[in-house]
């Protein structure tokens, strides 16, 4: 039987744990919009420095997959307590992925330095990164908080960035057949828009490690995805030519 001075080094462990992934999950976040900063404002230097930090992102999962670890091995959790430790697994993970999708859409930022796209769209992909960086971080703070009923809001929360998404792409396939030569200009957003969404779907995955930590099971519905991109037909980029 545990004594209350090995379930209270056992706690602390824990709360260490769930503190250094939410600071995680802040640096993360950083990336992302200063990726997002980067691409839609030519800002090259801005996009080199989320490029060299994510080898900080790559140090932070491997240090917190190491000490969700050494927990697992030296108080070897049972029941709630496991699942508990397994979903901070899953939750480095997903932030180390969102990390790697901030440094892509940053190197994307490189590629297209000095290419000017219309307003508009400039306002559209700004608003599907700020839903997407504001279901990380009510995602994190479901987590933090403990928060299964919220949890299960934030999961919700991630349909509207499917539907902007979905618009957001279409309105660049109708862009290509319009305006040929900002094909390639177009086609590296396109990929940063699907990293921006991927990256809500991590946020998403997040909270629902949470909602797993605190009921011990997952969500009994599955998650609705309303992310039509890949229906759009290549047809539909020759309606504006």
């Amino acid at each position: 039987m545990n004594t209350p001075h090995i379930v209270k080094a056992f706690d602390l462990e824990l709360t260490t744990l769930t503190s250094s992934i939410g600071a995680m999950g802040d640096f993360a976040g950083s990336q992302f919009t200063d990726a997002v900063q980067a691409l839609l404002h030519g800002d090259r230097v801005l996009a080199e420095r989320v490029i060299e930090q994510d080898r900080q992102v790559d140090a932070l999962r491997r240090d917190l997959s190491a000490s969700a670890a050494m927990v697992i091995a030296k108080r070897q959790p049972l029941a709630g307590d496991l699942d508990e430790v397994l979903a901070d697994f899953r939750i480095v993970e997903d932030l180390e992925r969102i990390g790697d999708l901030a440094k892509n859409i940053a190197k994307r930022a490189i590629a297209i330095t000095g290419t000017q796209f219309p307003e508009d769209l400039v306002q559209s992909l700004e608003r599907l990164s700020e839903l997407a960086s504001q279901q990380l971080s009510n995602a994190l703070k479901t987590f933090l908080a403990r928060d299964a009923e919220q949890a299960m809001v934030v999961r919700e929360q991630d349909e509207a960035i499917d539907e902007l998404h979905t618009v957001v792409f279409r309105d660049l396939v109708s862009r290509m057949g319009a305006d040929p030569s900002q094909v390639i200009g177009f086609v590296h957003l396109l990929f940063c828009a699907k990293n921006i969404e991927r990256i809500g779907d991590h946020a998403t995955h997040i909270a629902e490690a949470a909602y797993v930590t605190v009921t011990g099971h997952r969500p009994e519905a599955e998650r609705r995805r309303l992310d039509q991109s890949s229906s759009v037909k290549s047809a539909e980029a020759a309606e504006g030519s």
